[in-house]
């Protein structure tokens, strides 16, 4: 079991020549599956958690100020083509991901390596439409309030990004429809993908009553979705070089 202490101890290499990090986050409710798409783009060494620090000499924002530590999941991936870098992935832990992005971005922590670009995932068996603008006057919400908090955090850290979206109709007005849906520029790609996958050994003599609870342990996603998601992140960095 991976301890606290153990987190504080570890420390990122960042020794290879070129190191730099992708972020990768979740813009429509499944915490998850960040973690999943970094087992699918590098299974060896497995993603492990890790505590960075606040990098200013004020007090973390209220919410994150009691470890004055925020808690990541991170790989290393090293070299994967088409990427000329050494990459290091990370990602917020789902406790902290609302926190986080309400209060801190990027530049306020201390991540080892300079992060150059963000993947943010939508799964649309979780995505949830957005909230009607009468219900947001009804509850005295502000008229410019936008439909999706992760996504706005996104755009806010001025950093180039892809959208993956998984499980998402094929249909020629599908893409339009997201993009219209949440403001997303025709200048940002897109790449949709397959929904993920469910890797239980259906075997009815070895269920229990326990299986659905832990069903999200076997879901995968899709290796080649994976790489084709982080060569478009890579093909957009360099073109806003």
């Amino acid at each position: 079991m991976t301890t606290s202490s153990d987190m504080q101890c570890f420390q990122i290499n960042a020794m290879h020549g070129h190191d730099v990090g992708v972020w990768v986050c979740e813009g429509s409710g499944l915490d998850l599956s960040p973690c999943l798409f970094m087992q699918a783009v590098c299974p060896d060494p497995a993603p492990r958690p890790l505590l960075v620090k606040w990098k200013h000499s004020s007090a973390p924002p209220k919410p994150l100020r009691s470890s004055g530590t925020l808690a990541l999941i991170y790989t290393e991936g090293g070299r994967i083509p088409p990427w000329p870098y050494h990459l290091h992935l990370f990602s917020p832990q789902a406790p902290v991901v609302r926190d986080f992005e309400q209060a801190s971005g990027l530049q306020d922590w201390h991540l080892t390596v300079p992060v150059i670009g963000i993947i943010v995932i939508f799964d649309k068996k979780y995505d949830r439409p957005p909230a009607m603008p009468l219900l947001n006057q009804l509850f005295n919400r502000s008229k410019s309030l936008k439909p999706n908090g992760p996504l706005d955090w996104v755009r806010s850290q001025q950093l180039p990004y892809v959208v993956a979206t998984l499980g998402y109709a094929d249909a020629p007005t599908a893409e339009q429809q997201f993009r219209n849906r949440y403001e997303i520029a025709a200048d940002i790609p897109i790449v949709r993908g397959p929904a993920l996958a469910d890797a239980r050994q259906r075997d009815d003599q070895t269920s229990s009553m326990f299986s659905s609870v832990f069903e999200h342990q076997k879901l995968v996603f899709n290796r080649e979705y994976a790489q084709a998601v982080l060569s478009t992140l890579y093909q957009l960095v360099e073109r806003e070089r």
